[in-house]
């Protein structure tokens, strides 16, 4: 096919250039460590997809649109002007992350960094320190990606800032208020567990919303720029999706706990675990995407800048 052939001749020609000056063949061997660090990348990806997880898409969706900003600006970056300075810090970060690399294959963590390194290493050779200011999205979107697990990431920060498990109690009582809406004698005991008469269940972190609430943000994030909607549009895209998150584990939650109390171990576990997660992922994604189609078609669409 000709696509085929084309994307062939243009590797070709890009390996033949850069294999011509000494620059191209350290951002080559930069380049490489990404090759090797895909496996794990990957894995990790596919491993949490089995268990109801986004982010194997979102991560693709992000890379994506982040490569698509560098071709679409691809002719203003060939005439950046590079210091010696800028080369030199460039060259040095790449060549550590080569050496490092293979000592930090303990964790997926580790590699992520050492690759993120060769990253701004290449960036920093090939455009010069100035490039991180002047494009700053898809410097932002390449840093994003880097981490299979950019949840963990965000937990670690808001973990920081707030009081220990705030959001686990926080959720046990709303899905012990909703209970008792619906009629159940639900209360809450040692402030994370939510205990109905013949049983409990403890909200954990994976219970509290958080981890769908941090992709549906990433997702607004996606669905703002491919939609090429302003930046307060995409702002506002995923200040909803995060509320929506938050407000739909309400019944999830509410479902999980009576499941485990009165259903038995196994639709406990299926509406824990995997089917349950894929079942709600569907039903958010689904609202939120007429949501998003609400918000995206009451006014012209508009570049972000």
């Amino acid at each position: 096919m000709q696509w085929q052939q084309r994307l062939k001749q243009t590797t070709q020609d890009s390996l033949h250039e850069l294999l011509k000056e000494t620059h191209g063949r350290i951002v080559l061997c930069g380049l490489l460590v990404g090759l090797w660090y895909l496996p794990a990348w990957l894995g990790v990806l596919f491993h949490r997809m089995g268990r109801g997880s986004s982010s194997l898409v979102l991560l693709l969706a992000i890379v994506y649109l982040g490569l698509q900003e560098l071709w679409k600006q691809r002719k203003q970056l060939a005439k950046s002007r590079v210091s010696d300075a800028d080369r030199f810090l460039g060259h040095a970060l790449i060549l550590a992350g080569i050496v490092l690399f293979p000592f930090c294959r303990f964790a997926i963590w580790s590699q992520a960094l050492v690759w993120l390194i060769v990253l701004i290493g290449i960036a920093c050779s090939s455009w010069g320190g100035g490039f991180f200011r002047r494009h700053a999205l898809p410097t932002a979107l390449m840093g994003l990606s880097v981490y299979p697990r950019p949840g963990e990431t965000a937990k670690i920060m808001w973990e920081i800032f707030t009081p220990p498990r705030m959001l686990d109690r926080l959720t046990a009582w709303v899905g012990s208020g909703a209970l008792h809406v619906i009629g159940q004698p639900a209360k809450v005991t040692n402030d994370v567990f939510i205990s109905l008469p013949t049983g409990s269940v403890e909200v954990g972190w994976g219970c509290n919303g958080f981890g769908m609430a941090t992709n549906i943000a990433i997702g607004g994030l996606i669905l703002g720029l491919f939609l090429k909607q302003s930046w307060f549009k995409i702002i506002l895209l995923m200040t909803l999706g995060t509320l929506l998150a938050f407000v739909l584990n309400v019944p999830r939650v509410m479902l999980v706990t009576y499941a485990a109390v009165y259903w038995g171990k196994y639709w406990f576990d299926f509406w824990h675990t995997s089917w349950g997660a894929q079942i709600f992922v569907a039903v958010l994604f689904t609202i939120y995407y007429y949501l998003v189609m609400a918000i995206v078609n009451r006014s012209p669409k508009k570049m972000p800048v």
